[in-house]
């Protein structure tokens, strides 16, 4: 049973099943998620940006969870945020079929592209006009003029209850930018400026860490401090721990609530399924 670090702080990672960490970290027994969810207590589901997964997927994730605080924070189809017309027959299908995760389901993840700007506010109210009461939402947008005038996005996430996505990929783009693993993620992870206001009492944090570990040091502690004053503001607060070799995440997830712990009242993590000495070498 996954440990519950704090009321309001979920921890997670891009994915579950990384093939690298299996072996190194977690186990295939009795499944991948599980072995993750004995750490976890919450994921970032980036699979189903690509493919709406059908009911056995789903009832396999839900009993691989069971009996646990475990949450997935899964990310809206690209057919739905991602194409030029909104697909509501998408996104009613991909509501119905991940409704039997409930209740161990965290926001969704709403990404809209750069290209949705203020001009297409009417189509992010559409999508979370849709989406209802039906599930919470957190929405990441990356449209350069979002982040001049946030005031009308604000007013429109509070009106459906939703949260802004804080997307701090600074570490890729102020470190070492030619490091081998860093050159395939810039164009993923833009450098825009970094949030850290809150919507409804929510803050969802991607944070994308730098594969040279050492170089990650700023930042990490910024946002550690930043993660202890919400948490002592009684501020829901989602971290997914992202790095562009995802190898590296576990042992950065662990680091950052090592460092959190020192400053609130934070259960540790459990350990690895996979006794793992610790390095950040």
């Amino acid at each position: 049973m996954t440990t519950q670090l704090h009321p309001n702080f979920y921890l997670g990672l891009p994915a579950w099943a990384y093939p690298g960490w299996t072996g190194d970290f977690f186990t295939d027994q009795p499944n991948r998620l599980a072995s993750y969810a004995s750490v976890f207590n919450s994921v970032e589901g980036n699979t189903t940006f690509y493919r709406t997964p059908d009911a056995d997927t789903v009832e396999r994730w839900r009993d691989a969870v069971a009996d646990t605080e475990f949450r997935f924070c899964l990310k809206l189809p690209k057919s739905v945020t991602h194409e030029r017309e909104f697909d509501r027959t998408s996104l009613d299908r991909f509501l119905n079929v991940i409704e039997p995760l409930d209740p161990h389901l965290g926001p969704l993840l709403v990404q809209f592209p750069a290209h949705v700007g203020p001009r297409e506010l009417p189509r992010i109210d559409a999508t979370l006009s849709a989406i209802g009461s039906r599930q919470s939402c957190v929405v990441e947008v990356r449209h350069p003029a979002f982040f001049q005038d946030r005031n009308e996005l604000k007013s429109l996430l509070q009106s459906h209850h939703a949260s802004r996505v804080s997307l701090d990929a600074r570490p890729i783009h102020e470190g070492d930018r030619t490091h081998p693993e860093v050159l395939a993620a810039l164009h993923k992870k833009p450098d825009l400026p970094v949030l850290t206001s809150t919507v409804e009492q929510r803050a969802f944090i991607r944070l994308v860490l730098h594969p040279d570990l050492h170089s990650n040091e700023p930042w990490m502690e910024e946002w550690v401090a930043q993660a202890a004053g919400y948490l002592s503001a009684d501020i829901e607060t989602w971290m997914m721990i992202h790095c562009p070799n995802n190898q590296h995440c576990p042992t950065l997830a662990r680091d950052f609530t090592e460092r959190l712990g020192t400053l609130i009242d934070l259960a540790p993590l459990p350990p690895w399924p996979i006794p793992t000495q610790m390095s950040l070498v």
